[in-house]
C-alpha cells in the first residue's frame, strides 16, 4: 500500500521518539491532526504513514481511531484493515 507523508511547516512529520519540536509545535500538530480527521482531509495513507513510520502524532491517530471503534461508528481498523483495535476497550472501572 502506498503511503502518503503529513506535512507539518512544509516538510514530514519527523519521528515521535527523536524530533525537535518544541512543546508549542507539539500542541499544535497534534490539534491539526485532530482537526484534518475530524474534517476528513487527512486520509487513510497518511495515518499510515504516520503509525507505521512511528511520527509525531501516531499516538493521536490511534486514539482517534480507536474511538470511534468503541463508538461502533467504525467496523474495520483502516490502519491494521482489521477488527484489533490499538487499546483495549474501557471498561467501566476505567477512569
Amino acid at each position: 500500500m502506498n503511503e502518503e507523508p503529513y506535512h507539518y511547516n512544509n516538510e514530514p512529520l519527523q519521528l515521535s521518539y527523536s524530533n525537535d519540536y518544541t512543546l508549542l509545535e507539539k500542541i499544535e500538530i497534534i490539534e491539526n491532526l485532530e482537526k484534518d480527521f475530524k474534517s476528513g482531509i487527512l486520509s487513510v495513507e497518511q495515518m499510515r504513514w504516520i503509525v507505521f513510520g512511528a511520527k509525531y502524532g501516531s499516538f493521536t491517530i490511534q486514539r482517534l481511531i480507536d474511538k470511534l471503534m468503541f463508538e461502533g461508528k467504525l467496523k474495520v481498523n483502516p490502519i491494521t484493515l482489521d477488527k484489533r483495535t490499538f487499546s483495549k476497550k474501557p471498561s467501566s472501572f476505567d477512569l
